[in-house]
């Protein structure tokens, strides 16, 4: 085959090297894929945890805990080292345990207790107290507070209860409509009555009969007023 025909069956050639190389750039995607969830807490298979946690820098570790307790103190472990020595540190890495944890500083106390020392009240609810409990919570502490800080541990039961309530209210209301019906209509009024009475006396005066002529005589009256 000459060199012009090689030249011209470049598309061919082509497809021949891609159709090689597919079944190794698969390996590789798989290999990355696997690597990727190695490196991740939720999907690391159980047996490397381990080995997980210690490129993590956890401090603390133990086969014999829960695997979501494991899982949880990686998934962590960025957010613990960036707060390492505070009271969020200790706080946050028992979390993981379920136990309620309570800090109260030198100065927060009444009377106020020496200075710098922390008092620690740890309440555990899901197990009983023990030895190794208070080992296990004693070098929690120990690995996350401040080293020039002293605390005082104490340990206690708690117990927990859900109460639940409900209540109901029933409320109706009875309407009845009637007809309408006009009723009789009362009209109050006043009446004012006004009477006025007038009388008039009219009284003549004549002279006496020996200076009045019979005329007028004969049209008095001879009683002296009307």
């Amino acid at each position: 085959m000459s060199e012009s025909q090689l030249l011209h069956r470049g598309a061919e050639l082509l497809e021949q090297i891609q159709a090689a190389q597919s079944p190794i750039f698969e390996v590789l995607n798989d290999a990355a894929s696997c690597l990727e969830a190695l490196w991740q807490p939720d999907t690391c298979p159980i047996e490397l945890l381990p080995w997980l946690a210690w490129s993590q820098s956890v401090t603390q570790w133990n086969e014999q805990w829960p695997e979501p307790i494991k899982r949880q103190i990686i998934a962590q472990s960025y957010e613990q080292h960036k707060h390492l020595g505070t009271r969020f540190a200790i706080i946050n890495a028992l979390a993981p345990f379920g136990y309620d944890t309570r800090i109260t500083e030198w100065f927060e106390q009444v009377p106020k207790g020496p200075a710098g020392t922390i008092a620690i009240d740890v309440a555990v609810s899901d197990r009983g107290l023990d030895e190794s409990l208070y080992q296990q919570i004693f070098q929690t502490i120990s690995a996350n507070k401040r080293h020039s800080i002293q605390f005082d541990l104490s340990l206690s039961l708690l117990s927990t209860a859900k109460i639940q309530l409900a209540s109901a209210t029933l409320f109706g209301s009875s309407v009845t409509v009637y007809p309408y019906y006009a009723s009789e209509i009362v009209s109050d009024a006043q009446v004012r009555l006004v009477a006025a009475s007038q009388s008039c006396s009219y009284t003549h005066i004549y002279p006496r009969s020996s200076y009045a002529p019979t005329t007028i005589l004969d049209h008095a009256d001879t009683s002296g007023s009307r």
